[in-house]
C-alpha cells in the first residue's frame, strides 16, 4: 500500500464532529485524518551510527529512501526529532548521536567540546532552517504529515553522561554567549535565565516561520522532559550517575512554549497548527503522568505509562514490568484531546500487530518508536547481538499492521465513528451507529458476537497475521440483538460489517 490520500487544503484542525481526529481546516466533506508511522532520532539530522565515537564525516540518512520505506508500508506521519546534543550517546553507549546541522552557526572563538568551533546562539545557521523546511516539503509532496519536535527533553537528563549536557550548545563550553547550562533544570524549568528563554523564544518563531504555510504540520514541545519526580539508586547508576540527581517540573515551561507558538501564529496572522504534549519523566506519582497533559492547551498529547501498578514510588524501569495497559489494553478515547499514541512513552522496544489493532479500534493514532531503523532502512537477514537495539526485522508484522488499520480508517466513515466496548464481546469495535461496525477478535480462534440493528448486514474479514481478507455471506437482522461470529481462519480477525 502506498499513501494515495493527498494532503488536503489548509493545515489540520480537531474535528468538530469527532474531537478524537483532525481534519483539515478548509475540507468541506469533514473527512477523519488517521495517523500512523515509523520514526527513529536520525530522521532530520545527520550523526547516528554504531559506536560511542563518531566518525568526521556524519552518517547521513536517506530521506528519499525513508519516505518509500514509509509510504510502502502504508504510513501517512513522521516523528520529525530534533536531537539538540551536536555530541552524545544513545542504546547504553552503542551508538552516538551527535546530531547536526544545529540551528546555531558554529563561528568560534574557540572550540566546543568536538573539537570544532563554538557556536553563537544568536546566529542561526540556515542549513538547518532549509532542511527542516524541504524535509516537510518532501512529505507533503508523498502524502505524509510530520510531527515537528522543538525539543528533545530526554537526551538531557536520561541519556548517558556527561555528554547529556556537555554536548549540548548551552553548555559554557561550547558556545560563545556566556550561556551555561549545568542541567536539564537550566533549560526546561522556569524560571528560566532571561538569556536562554530569548534564544529559546527566537527558534521557536523561527520554525513557526519557516514552515507555518505548510498544511501537513504538527508541532510538538518536547519529548520526555521532567516532572516533577525522582528516579531510584539502581536507576541512576544504570544512567551512569553516581548519586541520584534532582530534576525540577517542565510542566510550566512546556505550557509557555505552547503559548509562545500559538501566540506568534495569532500575532503574525498564520494559520494555527495542532500543537502537542507527551509523556514527562519521571514525575511524583506515576499513576498520574497524563495529568499535565489533559490540563494542558495543546490539542493532541502523546499519553505514557499510567498504569495502577506505579503506586507508592515505583515506575515503569523497575526490573521486570509488565506491559503498559496502553499496549496490552488501551482505554477508549473520549474525545478530550487527540492521542497520538507513542510507543515510544509506555513499550519502548516492543511492537506487534495486535497494538496497532487495538490502539485504533479504540480511538488513538498508533506510531511507532521504529529501533529497527537504527541499523538502516532494509533488511539486514541476521541480528548484532552487540547492536543493543532489535533488527530491522522485529518490526516487520507491526509496520505492515499500521498501514492496514489505515486502510480501513480510510474505508470507514471515521468521521462518524465511535470506539465501544460493549457493541462486540470481544471488546474492540469502531462503530458508525447503524451504517458500519469494525470489530477485532484479538485472541484467534474463539467465536464472538456483535449487537447489529435491523436491516442487512455485508461482512467482509481480515487475517491479521497474514494480512489477507475474507468475504462472507451477508448476515439478516430481525431485530437489535447480538449476532454469532466466528473466523473462518485461525489467529487474530477483523470482522467489516456495513449495512446494505
Amino acid at each position: 500500500m502506498t499513501s494515495e490520500t493527498p494532503i488536503g487544503p489548509g493545515p489540520l484542525v480537531v474535528s468538530a464532529r469527532n474531537p478524537r481526529y483532525f481534519t483539515h481546516r478548509d475540507d468541506d466533506t469533514g473527512r477523519a485524518v488517521y495517523l500512523t508511522g515509523s520514526h527513529i532520532w536520525n530522521n532530520l539530522q545527520d550523526g547516528m551510527g554504531p559506536g560511542a565515537e563518531a566518525p568526521d564525516e556524519p552518517e547521513s540518512v536517506d530521506f528519499d529512501a525513508y519516505l518509500r520505506f514509509l509510504t510502502e508500508r502504508g504510513h501517512n506521519l513522521i516523528r520529525l526529532w530534533r536531537w539538540e546534543q551536536f555530541r552524545s550517546q544513545a542504546a547504553g553507549g552503542n551508538y552516538h548521536l551527535d546530531m547536526s546541522p544545529q540551528p546555531w552557526a558554529r563561528t568560534g572563538p574557540g572550540t566546543a567540546k568536538d573539537g570544532r568551533p563554538r557556536f553563537d546562539l544568536e546566529r542561526f545557521d540556515e542549513a538547518f532552517f532549509d532542511r527542516l523546511r524541504q524535509r516537510v516539503v518532501q512529505a507533503g509532496e508523498a502524502g505524509i504529515y510530520v510531527d515537528v519536535l522543538l525539543f528533545d527533553g530526554w537526551a538531557l537528563h536520561l541519556s548517558p553522561p556527561p555528554d547529556h549536557i556537555e554536548g549540548h550548545p548551552f553548555h559554557e563550553l561550547n558556545n560563545v554567549n556566556g550561556v551555561s547550562a549545568e542541567s536539564i533544570d537550566d533549560l526546561q524549568v522556569l524560571p528560566l535565565d532571561p538569556r536562554v528563554e530569548a534564544i529559546q523564544r527566537a527558534f521557536v518563531t523561527k520554525v513557526v516561520d519557516t514552515l507555518h504555510d505548510l498544511p501537513n504540520v504538527l508541532w510538538e514541545v518536547s519529548n520526555e522532559s521532567t516532572g516533577d519526580g525522582a528516579v531510584s539508586q539502581e536507576f541512576a547508576e544504570y544512567l551512569g550517575m553516581k548519586e541520584v540527581p534532582s530534576w525540577g517540573d517542565s510542566t510550566s515551561w512546556q505550557y509557555w512554549v505552547i503559548d509562545v507558538v500559538q501566540r506568534h501564529e495569532r500575532d503574525r496572522g498564520y494559520d494555527p497548527h495542532p500543537i502537542g504534549m507527551t509523556m514527562q519523566f519521571p514525575v511524583r506519582d506515576q499513576t498520574r503522568v497524563n495529568e499535565p497533559l489533559l490540563a494542558s492547551a495543546a490539542e493532541w498529547i502523546s499519553p505514557g505509562y499510567d498504569d495502577d501498578r506505579f503506586t507508592d514510588g515505583r515506575h515503569p524501569m523497575d526490573p521486570g514490568a509488565e506491559p503498559s495497559r496502553w499496549f496490552a489494553d488501551p482505554p477508549v478515547a473520549d474525545g478530550g484531546k487527540v492521542v497520538i499514541s507513542d510507543t515510544d512513552h509506555y513499550a519502548p522496544g516492543s511492537a506487534d500487530p495486535l497494538w496497532a489493532w487495538k490502539s485504533f479500534l479504540r480511538g488513538h493514532h498508533p506510531i511507532l518508536m521504529d529501533f529497527g531503523l537504527i541499523g538502516g532502512l532494509e533488511p539486514t537477514g541476521t541480528a548484532d547481538p552487540e547492536a543493543g537495539v532489535p533488527p530491522f526485522e522485529y518490526y516487520e508484522a507491526a509496520r505492515y499492521a499500521m498501514g492496514d488499520t489505515r486502510r480501513y480508517a480510510e474505508r470507514l466513515p471515521l468521521v462518524d465513528t465511535e470506539p465501544r466496548t460493549d457493541t462486540a464481546s470481544t471488546g474492540y469495535a469502531l462503530v458508525a451507529h447503524g451504517r458500519e461496525v469494525l470489530v477485532l477478535e484479538p485472541d484467534g480462534g474463539a467465536s464472538f458476537t456483535v449487537d447489529l440493528a435491523p436491516g442487512r448486514w455485508r461482512a467482509e474479514w481480515f487475517d491479521v497475521t497474514r494480512r489477507v481478507e475474507a468475504d462472507a455471506a451477508d448476515v439478516e437482522v430481525a431485530e437489535t440483538r447480538p449476532v454469532p461470529f466466528a473466523a473462518p481462519f485461525d489467529g487474530p480477525a477483523v470482522l467489516y460489517l456495513r449495512a446494505v
